[in-house]
């Protein structure tokens, strides 16, 4: 089950939500209005070294730094 990620178009507030069975979410779960939007997700990736070691972690081009969130979605 994949978890995307929204955007009301009224209040603006992003969130994470669980799809089951295909269903969407019905409303903002900040203003309970149903005006909203899937986004597009970042797709992240970590590059290893000789040794094995991480080099660099990036969720797409981010403007956050030494980030440790799962989304960006929880920064807001």
């Amino acid at each position: 089950m994949p978890i995307y990620e929204y955007q009301c178009e009224d209040c603006k507030k992003v969130f994470e939500y669980l799809v089951m069975g295909g269903k969407d979410p019905d409303a903002c779960p900040k203003c309970k209005k149903n005006n909203i939007k899937r986004m597009m997700s970042a797709c992240g990736f970590v590059t290893k070294g000789e040794g094995g070691q991480t080099v660099k972690a990036s969720a797409s081009s981010s403007s956050c730094t030494g980030c440790t969130a799962g989304s960006c979605a929880s920064c807001h």
